[in-house]
């Protein structure tokens, strides 16, 4: 095939961790080519409900990245293009039937350092006054933050153009080159990329990429689906988390009070092998977001029934004032998922002038430092982090993908 194009460094995907990755690099005045088969932001960073949630983070490598990426977005606040940010905080409201579990929940969570609060119902109501009146509660945790994701990466995207970087949509990485044991490039549907170094950073993707070369990365997927409803009056401006959401976090698992009982819904008994992650957040011109049902799908990233009507349901039972809303549209996304919830960050064995950064299952909490150690990595820098912990061998990866996932 053809060569239409030589660079430094080739970053294949356009989520939110590739189009750090391509700030970062251009920043470094790195000749970078960032690309992506449909636009930058279409896949799962484009399709979220803006959540930066440091609030449930595992303690370890998990809430470092999370900590470390809260900090980028203060820095991409002040120097891209709008995105929406909103510095106000992530709560999860509760019923007075789980209250003894939040509170441990507190307790856990400041132990692991966060500056976390148990707030009564009246002051979770002021936060966010689309809740009811017949809440317990909820947790506060003002490090978490709103944004509107696709807005993000388009910003980070442009932000790299200013600096040098070219962009190239709608262009499919068929296959990477490879020469010697060594990735030189990219096969795209246009033509060959050569390059000095390549960035994998396609999510859900990554794996099928690698698979030619006989690594197998080992990499599974989870559906996730969204509402959006038109604009209500009733403005709020902290990330909403409900009770349902809890039981998908390990920091949860182990507390005395937990049981399933205690955070599953009718719903989610009547259709097993869905998930409901109860989450309810506001665009800025007032339209609000409800979700999300996760399931495992494969890369199927249609909505479902069933998906719909327990986000439906459950929404109606839990915060009636949006319940008159008129539904504008839905959506799904895939998820990449990892068997630790921790992504691949690094080289992999056997092709030399290739690094990974897949794996994301939270990558709007992980994507802006994730970005930023792989152009370090790519730049001959010391990353800023250990990577040890994200190598794409290391045994915790070897779960089992068909589980529910638990970060």
């Amino acid at each position: 095939m053809a060569t239409i194009a030589k660079t430094d460094v080739v970053v294949v995907g356009a989520g939110i961790v590739g189009a750090a990755t391509a700030h970062f690099l251009s920043q470094r005045r790195r000749r970078v080519t960032l690309i992506d088969a449909r636009f930058p932001g279409f896949g799962a960073s484009g399709r979220n409900g803006g959540f930066i949630w440091t609030h449930m983070r595992a303690r370890g490598p998990q809430l470092e990245l999370a900590l470390a990426s809260r900090a980028i977005f203060d820095e991409y606040a002040r120097e891209l293009d709008d995105f929406e940010f909103r510095p106000s905080g992530g709560m999860i409201y509760f019923f007075e039937h789980q209250r003894r579990l939040f509170e441990e929940l507190v307790e856990e969570r400041r132990e692991a350092g966060l500056p976390m609060s148990l707030i009564t119902r009246e002051e979770a109501r002021q936060l966010a006054p689309i809740l009811p009146d017949n809440i317990a509660g909820a947790t506060f945790n003002p490090l978490d933050a709103y944004m509107n994701t696709g807005m993000l990466v388009r910003s980070l995207a442009l932000a790299a153009e200013r600096h040098g970087a070219t962009v190239l949509a709608g262009e499919k990485v068929t296959g990477l080159v490879v020469q010697g044991g060594a990735v030189r490039g990219v096969e795209t549907s246009a033509g060959r990329i050569e390059a000095e170094m390549v960035v994998l950073t396609a999510g859900a993707w990554a794996a099928e990429l690698l698979a030619p070369h006989g690594i197998d990365l080992p990499i599974g997927t989870e559906r996730m689906q969204s509402i959006e409803l038109g604009k209500s009056d009733i403005r709020f401006s902290p990330c909403v988390y409900g009770p349902l959401a809890i039981k998908i976090y390990n920091c949860v698992q182990g507390l005395p009070s937990y049981s399933d009982d205690l955070v599953t819904h009718p719903l989610e008994r009547a259709n097993p092998g869905v998930e409901f992650l109860e989450g309810i957040s506001q665009r800025r011109d007032g339209r609000v977001v409800l979700g999300w049902p996760c399931d495992r799908s494969g890369h199927d990233d249609r909505t479902t029934m069933a998906g719909l009507a327990m986000t439906l349901g459950i929404f109606h039972e839990h915060v009636p004032a949006v319940k008159d809303l008129p539904v504008e549209r839905s959506w799904a996304c895939v998820l990449p998922t990892t068997a630790d919830a921790l992504p691949i960050l690094g080289p992999v064995d056997g092709l030399k002038g290739l690094v990974v950064g897949a794996g994301h299952s939270f990558g709007n909490s992980g994507g802006p430092i994730s970005g930023k150690l792989l152009a370090q990595l790519v730049n001959g820098e010391t990353p800023a982090m250990d990577l040890a912990p994200f190598r794409w061998d290391r045994p915790s990866l070897k779960g089992d993908h068909e589980k529910p996932l638990r970060y």
